[in-house]
């Protein structure tokens, strides 16, 4: 093939693979059969404020006595659920939420100790809040929540969407309530603020699905890089 027919098939193959860029349709959010401001019994937003949230084994919890500095720990829930701490040795935090704590360690204090101690329990880190992101992304994997995470922030954590990812069709897997639910997002009218950010909460799994269109492109530009490459070759050898 001559050198002005290569470059007009990769001319050709140029426009196509636009055409069908261009072409992909962009789905709006879609929630139905999820609410998406709903979290499930064991939520996360943010851990140390939440008066659901659960404790789990390997948590680091702030805990302080009023006016006791002595009695000031900072403890991680161990293995087996506990924590263990001074004058009252070990006691179960896991499955427990923070308030629950605090009144259990009061009540201890109180039996033995001190005559009205107030407790307070901090989570700094809830080692059971975690969202997986997988799909066309740059980094997939499993992801702490700290404080509150949105959509958009999980992505940005992951490395946002890879050159293939659709941005129109990014769903979210959640499993509240004994069952399982989920939301498709079009993330570009979350970040244009078309639509709202959801946020998400611990266990969710966001996948976003791969672009007809974009791996079309992807696929048309592997075909013509090499051939480029052969062409500017031969075209320095025809000068």
């Amino acid at each position: 093939m001559r050198l002005s027919e290569q470059m007009l098939a990769l001319r050709f193959l140029a426009v196509v693979a636009l055409l069908i860029l261009l072409g992909g349709c962009s789905s709006p959010s879609d929630t139905a059969g999820f609410v998406a401001t709903a979290a499930p019994a064991n939520v996360s937003g943010s851990a140390a404020a939440s008066a659901e949230y659960l404790l789990s084994p390997g948590d680091l919890l702030d805990i302080s006595v009023f006016q006791v500095p002595d009695l000031n720990k900072e403890v991680q829930i161990d293995a087996a659920g506990q924590i263990s701490l001074p004058l009252i040795g070990d006691v179960k935090a896991a499955g427990e939420t923070a308030h629950a704590l605090e009144t259990d360690i009061a009540a201890r204090l109180r039996a033995k100790y001190l005559q009205s101690p107030q407790v307070s329990v901090f989570v700094k880190n809830a080692a059971g809040q975690q969202v997986t992101v997988t799909g066309a992304v740059n980094r997939p994997g499993v992801y702490p929540i700290v404080g509150q995470m949105t959509l958009v922030q999980a992505l940005a954590a992951s490395g946002d969407l890879n050159e293939v990812g659709d941005p129109s069709s990014i769903r979210v897997f959640r499993q509240a309530n004994g069952s399982r639910s989920q939301a498709k997002f079009n993330v570009d009218d979350i970040r244009a603020g078309k639509a709202a950010d959801p946020s998400l909460y611990a266990g969710d799994m966001v996948v976003v699905d791969n672009s007809g269109a974009r791996t079309a492109w992807k696929n048309v530009r592997d075909i013509i890089s090499p051939t480029t490459s052969t062409v500017a070759t031969g075209a320095l050898f025809l000068h």
